[in-house]
């Protein structure tokens, strides 16, 4: 017998040791119930609501592919706090012969009613769930009307020995720079170019990008979007989902009057005039250029690309070109990278060599053995259509037989007219399939596809081109410079591409 013994433990009051727990007492269920050792599959300070759960994942697995026998728990709202999860995998249980017991709770899908108990613990985790999540909101509400923080800790804060936040002076220093640079008329860009030269530490001790500075208007997080600089807090002004078919969780705008607004003069590190002018610039620049700044549209190499100097991403820096996303958020002392690059010459030319590729004997003659499989597996079935034949000759025999004794009634025309009709159809259909030649239509297929594959050069910018252009390419082009000009290296397994001349 195989057995697998699963525990998780959250990190809502819970430790680690409280897996060990579980397992102590999966173990002494099997010795007192003569079941060999089980092999362990665990998850640590993981939500039984969540779907990103390693071992339950490989535990489901095994169970599916009929690795297992026997599944132990401590209680059943280890496995998960979901009821149509819980159906689901009992569902799988079932199907792979398996058996389910929790130790503690007293489950046992070997036990008649056994889904009238798991339908209920399953709702009871639910209602637990929908209960602690109420609890938490309103314990992080009350502290937010208290004053306290409700969530995390912005840049330019520290918590003091109270728990309670206190301004750092180092880090509000650099939010005041930000905010004056902005104001100024500086970029987000430029912004992180300058902090990286300078070699001031980012929140998370790497260096700056655009989107820490700029930020998210709608959620009130980066340094140029979040009220609390200013002295606000805004608490309650988003909720969170999980979508019943993916299970990602997704966030949606509470409405206005249900957010929670308080001021914290004590936490305040620029003044609302410094707030109103860099928000002033920023909204005159996004007025301007009609979408936030650096939200690049994407193109046909968008996510390819990556630079020869420090391996980041190349993006469209412009309308026109392409250059290093990290030299162009982060500034030289990230990245030194100045190459800028047409983006129709570094499209036309990779196009050119997929051309020449294609059109090579060697692809033609894999294009042919593919078209001859296909054609071959696309001939008509002449037995199933000779069959037709005989079953609708048969038919209308039997009906001819019926009116020479007399049997006629209301639907006997048309049921003569549909068997002819039908011996007809059939007739001209196996004709077709006799006529049906692969032979005689590889040669115009080679010609169609050296139409196809010249039309490439004035393809469109499409989600389809862009998928069949990683599917050729594979998944990573290296662009950069040397003697010769531009190049750019495709390295798929089966091709190198070399683009010359900038």
């Amino acid at each position: 017998m195989r057995v697998a013994a699963y525990a998780r433990y959250s990190s809502d009051q819970q430790r680690a040791a409280s897996l060990d727990d579980q397992l102590r007492n999966v173990r002494h269920w099997c010795q007192r119930n003569g079941v060999p050792e089980p092999v362990a599959y665990t998850d640590a300070a993981i939500s039984g609501a969540s779907d990103n759960r390693p071992g339950y994942r490989a535990l489901v697995a095994d169970i599916t592919g009929g690795r297992v026998d026997l599944v132990v728990v401590d209680d059943l709202s280890r496995l998960s706090r979901d009821s149509s999860e819980i159906g689901q995998l009992l569902k799988r249980v079932r199907f792979a012969g398996a058996r389910l017991v929790g130790a503690s709770d007293g489950v046992d899908t070997a036990r008649k009613g056994h889904k009238i108990d798991v339908g209920l613990r399953g709702l009871m985790g639910e209602m637990y769930l929908d209960e602690l999540a109420d609890k938490t909101h309103r314990g992080l509400t009350g502290r937010a009307l208290a004053g306290a923080s409700a969530g995390g800790l912005p840049y330019g804060y520290r918590v003091a020995g109270t728990g309670q936040r206190t301004i750092d002076p180092d880090h509000a220093q650099v939010v005041r720079r930000i905010y004056n640079m902005a104001a100024a008329g500086h970029t987000p860009r430029q912004i992180a170019a300058a902090l990286n030269a300078d070699g001031v530490p980012s929140p998370r001790g790497s260096s700056w990008a655009m989107s820490v500075i700029y930020g998210d208007r709608k959620r009130g997080i980066g340094i140029l979007a979040n009220p609390i600089y200013r002295g606000r807090q805004i608490w309650n002004r988003s909720t969170w989902t999980k979508h019943p078919d993916t299970g990602r969780r997704l966030r949606s705008e509470r409405p206005e009057n249900e957010w929670i607004i308080t001021e914290h003069p004590e936490l305040r590190i620029i003044t609302d005039a410094q707030w109103q002018a860099a928000d002033a610039t920023l909204q005159n620049r996004r007025s301007r250029s009609g979408a936030p700044p650096g939200r690049s549209p994407r193109h046909m190499l968008s996510g390819l690309l990556k630079c020869c100097d420090c391996g980041g991403p190349m993006v469209a820096v412009d309308a026109y070109r392409y250059g290093c996303a990290r030299a162009k958020d982060r500034g030289p002392t990230v990245c030194a990278s100045r190459l800028r690059v047409a983006r129709t010459h570094v499209e036309s030319a990779l196009l050119a060599g997929i051309k020449r590729d294609l059109l090579s004997e060697a692809a033609y003659h894999a294009f042919e053995r593919e078209a001859r499989r296909l054609l071959t597996q696309a001939a008509p079935d002449t037995g199933n259509i000779e069959k037709r034949i005989r079953d609708a000759e048969r038919t209308r025999e039997n009906i001819m037989a019926a009116l020479k004794a007399g049997i006629i009634t209301a639907g006997t025309r048309q049921a003569l007219i549909d068997a002819e009709q039908g011996v007809t159809d059939a007739s001209a259909e196996l004709k077709a399939a006799r006529n049906y030649q692969p032979a005689q239509i590889l040669p115009r297929a080679r010609e169609t596809w050296r139409r196809l594959v010249e039309q490439l050069a004035d393809a469109r910018d499409t989600p389809e081109i862009r998928s069949a252009v990683r599917e050729l390419l594979g998944d990573e082009i290296v662009l950069g410079e040397d003697a010769g000009g531009v190049f750019a290296e495709a390295r798929n397994g089966s091709q190198i591409l070399v683009v010359a001349g900038a």
